[in-house]
């Protein structure tokens, strides 16, 4: 696998998408902002990142381009709680890590389905932990109906998956109309 640079083309590309991430965020998330059941923002939001992650990733078939997203977009949630720009940005770069360890290449389109699925999965850590810190919650207390917890986290997968799958779709409509 060789390192390949990145066009200022392909970046304003990332760029315009996380743009139209964040907005998607900003409809949704406020609603479930002050939710302190263990999975429930990821759960919401998983929708909009596998969408637009899977787009993105479509275009853009190198490394880096889902970590670039992250940070694209994780530096628009800098200025709203800087704890959400280290979840968006190291769950972006996990997931593109676990896809380099496996397949190596987003040239296969499962690679690209499992970034993009695993991208919110992968948040879920470090939003417990700072759940625990912002809320002054203990990890009993947050979880304290771990079947919910762990409905939550499937519940986050599946959701993220079903996401990539209709990104992908829409992504190859795109790509027919000579939008992608």
């Amino acid at each position: 696998m060789l390192v390949q640079k990145f066009t200022v083309r392909e970046i304003i590309f990332i760029a315009i998408l996380s743009g139209a991430l964040t907005l998607a965020g900003l409809v949704t998330m406020p609603l479930v902002m002050s939710v302190t059941l263990f999975g429930a923002r990821n759960l919401v939001s998983s929708i909009f990142y596998g969408f637009f992650a899977i787009i993105g990733i479509m275009k853009v078939r190198k490394f880096g381009t889902l970590t670039l997203m992250g940070l694209f977009h994780a530096s628009i949630l800098l200025f709203m709680a800087p704890v959400m720009f280290f979840t968006v940005f190291f769950g972006a770069m996990a997931s593109e890590i676990l896809t380099l360890i496996i397949f190596r290449s987003y040239e296969i389109r499962q690679a690209r389905i499992l970034a993009a699925t695993m991208f919110i999965p992968f948040t879920m850590p470090s939003t417990l932990i700072f759940t625990m810190m912002i809320h002054g919650m203990t990890l009993q207390e947050i979880l304290s109906n771990p079947i919910l917890a762990v409905l939550f986290t499937f519940g986050t997968i599946i959701l993220g998956f079903v996401s990539s799958r209709v990104g992908e779709k829409a992504g190859l409509e795109l790509k027919k109309a000579g939008k992608l």
